[in-house]
């Protein structure tokens, strides 16, 4: 019994852990499992109709930040589709519109490229983070939020600045640490 239980959590464990693929040119890439759009409070978000934010973020060997990436879902709530983006490290974008869960489950487990570098092995240090909101959403809000208050986003106002403040620097929804170790032939 102990041993069954002990195989269903590394099971679990596994689950939840990405591939991280050494592909040409130095170019790291990774591959996020599906289990992670299952988390309780990522599925909530997936399921309001508001957008969720994925950033990726990649230190090599636990120095200055390398990369990042960045993936938005929300699902439209009218046509019944997953409205998907993501963009890599290098500004590469790719959007979509996905008619099931099945198929954003199958897109979310695309190699995403996170990095490249000069070296033959690196160690990568890898943060996953979901916002409940997209960076167009923040800046339509702040605008917004600006506009409500009758002056101009800029015009530093201490409501308004507290305001903005308060609102756009959500918490996250979740958060993923991971590291390993890439060797390139």
């Amino acid at each position: 019994m102990v041993l069954l239980i002990r195989a269903l959590f590394v099971a679990a464990i596994a689950a939840k852990q990405p591939t991280f693929v050494a592909q040409s040119d130095r170019v790291v890439a990774v591959i996020l499992p599906a289990s992670l759009l299952s988390e309780p409070d990522v599925q909530r978000q997936l399921n309001s109709g508001l957008t969720i934010t994925f950033i990726l973020r990649s230190q090599w060997g636990g120095g200055a930040l390398a990369a990042a990436a960045r993936i938005e879902i929300r699902y439209d709530l009218w046509d019944e589709v997953w409205l998907v983006r993501r963009i890599e490290f290098d500004g590469k974008e790719t959007r979509d519109r996905l008619a099931s869960r099945d198929s954003l489950d199958n897109w979310w487990s695309t190699p995403a490229r996170i990095g490249a570098t000069t070296s033959d092995r690196v160690t990568l240090n890898v943060t996953l983070t979901a916002l409940p909101f997209s960076a167009a959403e923040g800046e339509d809000t702040r605008q917004w939020i600006a506009k409500s208050g009758g002056v101009t986003a800029g015009s530093g106002s201490p409501l308004i600045t507290a305001l903005i403040g308060t609102t756009l620097n959500a918490k996250p929804i979740h958060a993923w640490k991971w590291r390993t170790e890439i060797a390139f032939r």
